[in-house]
């Protein structure tokens, strides 16, 4: 790129000289204006911006030394070259201290003008390249900033993940967390676990986190904290997705724990909005140093895993102190012995309503433990299977096998979810020893027990014929023909019975029943039930106290 000059002398045949005779291609540079007198030359020199100003250093209006003033205050890059004789030593003086860059002698010689012109070039070009220089430079820095901080977020969550599972040394993991810029004075653990329906083992069924859906989850929870003063560094382990939630300051713990619990209910909600994803998390306790953060790990896992006890929660914080359980303890021996006595001597409401103290006995007794929980639920399912064949000697009337029986408790979900499935077994097992069963044909009888065991799931036509292998329409009509009643019916009687004997328990809600039994709105449980019973659940559940 050529250089500009600006030439402005109040002799026109000196300034015609030095624009036509001079090779200023050769020089790099190309004149982009003249002036013959000061005021005109300052206007032009404001205008144009020249990069270099050959000037007389004597003109009217404002001298060569008022135009060099112009150009350090305006253009402190450009070069100033004045034209002037013996008799200006003065002037020239002057000239020095203002930083013109060189001074040519009347009369001008075109030899020495080109060396001064191609000298001041010759800085330009320096001063150009020293500028391009520490643009590229800066331009780099910028970019390994821009690199530096894409890539802190996955350096983050590598060392933290590395730190939950121990494999990160102790005396490197200050140096670590501050070359990454992890800051804080307090931090939390929080474990996100996405959910499904109820089917598997134990505490939530767990759904695994696709990438997408993951990065999606954890911009949202980043946006959530960016307006709390809290910072988050995600991670992922056994497809639950880790949550560290850094404290920049020491709170009290009340408002530590609400910002939490404010964070992890919007974040369950935008979860469930716009992923369309049912999510728990659970909350370890604060501590003060990422060493801890294996145990603040186990401590939320251990805490995930009591969702089998707290369905209804979705936030999960420790317990304040320990439940007592040692009584328990000693007694669960003595409270299955009793269970056993009370199949052959009470009713099945009466084994409902005590069925509720059990489960909570089994609850405390396991201290948190659902392999515990399952082994004794399957204890007390067996029980009763065992003593339903001491009366029958029918090994195969209930209509599954041990291994069936087996698997579905090890699929409950919930503490509620077993309490509805014993409620339902032992109450089909008293009224068929009861003679409430009538004696149906193989399959039709292998349909009502399925029924009768299943009431609780979203069962139709459809999907029992398919899993009995026969057309809907076909087993439509056997059923109307063998029990009287169509398929809808006893789905609904089969729902009722089971709510009738949730309803005597005090401690069950009304419009929680319904749900319990396989209704999803309480309005249509209201009518089914007013219908069969000929009375509201409410006033059934009012006159059940009474009696």
């Amino acid at each position: 790129m050529k250089y500009k000059v600006m030439v402005i002398d109040d002799k026109p045949l000196i300034r015609q000289a030095i624009v036509k005779t001079m090779d200023w291609e050769a020089l790099g540079c190309e004149v982009v204006g003249q002036a013959e007198d000061g005021l005109e030359g300052k206007r032009l020199l404001l205008e144009l911006k020249p990069d270099i100003l050959v000037t007389d250093i004597k003109m009217p209006g404002l001298s060569g030394l008022d135009l060099a003033q112009v150009m350090i205050e305006t253009l402190p890059q450009a070069k100033t070259i004045l034209i002037t004789g013996y008799q200006d030593f003065e002037y020239a003086k002057r000239a020095v201290r203002l930083g013109v860059f060189d001074f040519i002698v009347k009369p001008v010689n075109n030899d020495e003008l080109s060396q001064v012109i191609r000298s001041a070039v010759a800085e330009l070009d320096s001063k150009r390249t020293e500028q391009e220089n520490a643009a590229r430079i800066a331009s780099a820095f910028v970019e390994l900033e821009r690199q530096h901080s894409s890539v802190i977020p996955s350096l983050r969550s590598k060392l933290i993940g590395d730190m939950i599972l121990g494999t990160s040394m102790e005396s490197e993991t200050q140096e670590s967390g501050h070359r990454v810029e992890i800051l804080f004075s307090r931090f939390a653990l929080l474990l996100v676990r996405a959910k499904e329906q109820p089917k598997g083992a134990a505490g939530l069924t767990q759904t695994k986190l696709m990438p997408q859906l993951r990065l999606r989850l954890s911009e949202r929870a980043h946006r959530l904290t960016a307006k709390r003063d809290l910072e988050l560094i995600e991670s992922l382990r056994h497809d639950d997705l880790v949550f560290v939630c850094l404290f920049p300051k020491v709170l009290p713990p009340r408002e530590m724990r609400m910002k939490l619990q404010s964070f992890c209910k919007e974040f369950i909600d935008a979860a469930a909005l716009h992923e369309q994803v049912a999510c728990c998390v659970a909350v370890s306790s604060v501590y003060r140093s990422l060493r801890e953060l294996p145990e603040a790990y186990r401590e939320a896992s251990q805490l995930m895993d009591t969702s089998f006890f707290r369905a209804d929660e979705s936030v999960l914080f420790p317990e304040q102190g320990a439940q007592a359980k040692e009584t328990v303890k000693f007694s669960i021996i003595q409270d299955l012995e009793q269970f056993n006595q009370m199949l052959e001597h009470k009713s099945g409401e009466d084994m409902i309503a005590h069925m509720e103290r059990f489960l909570n006995q089994i609850s405390v007794y396991s201290d948190g433990n659902i392999l515990v929980v399952k082994g004794l639920l399957s204890e007390v399912c067996l029980a009763a299977a065992r003593y339903y064949f001491r009366v029958t000697g029918d090994e195969f009337g209930l209509g599954k096998s041990v291994d069936q029986m087996l698997e579905e408790v090890y699929r409950l979900s919930s503490m509620r979810e077993a309490s509805a499935y014993l409620a339902a077994f032992i109450g089909h097992i008293k009224k068929k020893l009861q003679g409430e069963d009538k004696e149906y044909s193989l399959i039709v009888k292998k349909v009502v027990d399925y029924i009768n065991n299943h009431f609780a799931e979203n069962i139709n036509l459809t999907s029992i014929a398919d899993h009995f292998g026969l057309s809907p329409s076909y087993l439509s009509r056997l059923l109307r023909t063998e029990t009287g009643i169509n398929f809808v019916d006893l789905v609904s009687k089969a729902r009722i019975e089971a709510a009738k004997q949730l309803l005597m328990d005090p401690k069950n809600k009304v419009n929680e029943v319904g749900e319990r039994v396989g209704y999803k709105e309480y309005a249509y449980f209201y009518q089914v039930f007013k219908r069969i019973e000929g009375q509201s659940p409410k006033e059934f559940k009012n006159r059940s106290k009474e009696t």
